[in-house]
């Protein structure tokens, strides 16, 4: 099991990309964080760039999957990465392994 996090440029593609995602049954469960405010240093100055952030869970044989479809529809350069869930409940568990395809 893994959380995916998505960087997308807009709100609307956001919720787009969680009900296709939640539709092809890709990931279990979704949360948006709508204008987050992230930092970076580039060419020794600070930069701010502002996103809206998917974190989905899903299971991690399912990232492939997922990866190429957001390259498809919103390009190369949408920034992914997904962590592990190293402990889970049985029912957050149950809600993962029931409300994703089988892979």
């Amino acid at each position: 099991m893994v959380n995916i996090i998505i960087y997308l440029e807009q709100a609307k593609e956001a919720q787009e990309v969680v009900n296709e995602l939640l539709a092809l049954k890709l990931i279990a469960n979704a949360s948006i964080d709508i204008d987050n405010v992230s930092y970076r240093l580039a060419d020794d100055r600070i930069e701010r760039s502002i996103h809206s952030v998917i974190t989905a869970q899903t299971k991690s044989l399912l990232f492939s999957q997922i990866e190429r479809l957001i390259q498809e529809k919103h390009g190369e350069n949408v920034p992914i990465f997904s962590m592990p869930i190293t402990q889970a409940n049985h029912t957050f568990d149950d809600l993962i392994r029931n409300s994703t395809i089988k892979s």
